[in-house]
């Protein structure tokens, strides 16, 4: 073999090489896209048992529709308030992970619409006169947001219980290596 034909393959196994490590690196970035996603979607699930975040979420849902100012909130909740700060501020990160591409739509929708829509109608009105009273138009912009958006998605797509939209799921066969 003359050394132009040697070469000449030196590039072709270069190259192949070369493909196959973006190939190899565009697997490995799609596995890690995901193993990010389920590791996100499992923190997202585990809001639901630390105590704190639960009661803040209860305390929400059962204060009156008539609370105007965060002190009457706060008043309300008496020493409690932490934890509904809690809720609202943990709506608020929610909202700019899930806009940012952090957390994945339909997972945030599924664990969390009916609470952070629920969180949004009794503290709107709250919301709004921080907002006057400060002249800070982005206090709690982003539970404003994610709430109007699962309202849209709500009304455009209604929102059936899962005990009813998937009453016919079965598990994946079980694949044995």
């Amino acid at each position: 073999m003359d050394l132009s034909t040697a070469s000449q393959w030196a590039e072709v196994i270069g190259l192949i090489t070369i493909l196959g490590a973006a190939i190899y690196s565009w697997i490995q970035i799609n596995e890690l896209k995901k193993s990010r996603e389920g590791a996100a979607s499992l923190s997202l699930g585990a809001l639901w048992q630390d105590t704190e975040f639960s009661h803040g979420c209860i305390l929400i849902f059962r204060q009156p529709d008539n609370l105007l100012s965060i002190e009457e909130m706060e008043e309300f909740h008496g020493p409690d308030w932490p934890k509904v700060f809690t809720v609202l501020t943990t709506w608020e990160s929610i909202g700019v992970l899930m806009h940012e591409g952090h957390l994945e739509w339909h997972i945030v929708h599924k664990l969390y619409s009916g609470s952070i829509i629920r969180s949004w109608e009794k503290t709107e009105k709250i919301i709004y006169t921080i907002r006057e009273a400060t002249g800070i138009e982005s206090a709690f912009e982003w539970v404003q947001w994610i709430a109007e958006r699962m309202i849209e998605f709500n009304e455009e797509i209604p929102n059936e219980p899962a005990q009813l939209a998937y009453k016919d799921w079965r598990p994946p066969a079980r694949r044995i290596p």
